[in-house]
């Protein structure tokens, strides 16, 4: 989170927004479960577990659109011939719209 999704100041990195009191916690926590999902997802495809893989790229994904877990869904959607996953996650990295 680059900014606080209230008043738009700078996030500072803590908890509470230093403009607006907003709690940013709960954004926090989802952005790094987010983050925990893709790296169990990269872990998984390291060890050669696809289903694992799949699980977790879409599990990061949901919670937080990153072009990076966008990329990694799309790679294990392919895997598992699921084209429709596939061109949703393209379609995020670029920006575009289906």
């Amino acid at each position: 989170m680059e900014r606080c999704p209230t008043c738009n100041a700078k996030y500072a990195g803590k908890r509470l927004c230093h403009r607006c009191k907003t709690d940013l916690g709960a954004l926090v926590a989802i952005e790094e479960r987010a983050y925990a999902h893709l790296e169990k997802a990269k872990a998984a495809f390291a060890s050669n577990d696809l289903h694992e893989m799949f699980f977790h790229a879409k599990r990061s994904c949901s919670l937080r659109r990153t072009p990076e877990a966008a990329k990694l869904l799309s790679c294990a959607a392919l895997l598992f011939n699921r084209f429709d996953l596939a061109i949703k996650g393209v379609l995020l990295c670029t920006g575009q719209k289906k």
